[in-house]
């Protein structure tokens, strides 16, 4: 099972995403199993992570495999998260579902990107995009 390092992040903005719309998010998405063997968890601060308003967005990758998550914590439902590569491969999208309290939570895992770079984006019901700056390997 992997560790999860839990960091206090650096708040910044994040870049505006240049998504193609909706029509690239319904193309096969393929998100990967986690790796068989343990492996440790770095979150990255800003700008790969962003908070925006009472959004928090965080991007983090297993070090030993490569593999990227994203987890958005919100007020907002009906928001959206995935992660995205160069290449156009993309893991999610996944909604944000209830937690009872008045947030909304969501968490999508893994997407591997050995050569590639890869963000993490969100949507908000209203169709407004944010994504993180690309992580590039």
């Amino acid at each position: 099972m992997a560790l999860v390092s839990i960091a206090a992040l650096s708040v910044g903005p994040a870049a505006q995403a240049d998504v193609a719309g909706d029509r690239a998010l319904s193309a096969a998405s393929k998100c990967q199993s986690g790796p068989w063997y343990p492996d440790y968890s770095y979150t990255f601060g800003s700008p790969y992570s962003f908070t925006s308003g009472q959004t928090r967005v965080r991007h983090a990758q297993l070090r030993l495999s490569d593999m990227n998550s994203a987890f958005v914590s919100t007020k907002w439902p009906g928001m959206t998260i995935w992660l995205e590569r160069t290449d156009g491969r993309v893991c999610g999208p996944k909604k944000v579902v209830s937690q009872g309290d008045g947030t909304y939570l969501a968490t999508v895992r893994y997407l591997s990107n050995p050569g590639h770079g890869v963000r993490v984006c969100i949507k908000y019901r209203t169709g407004d995009t944010r994504c993180g700056k690309w992580k590039k390997e």
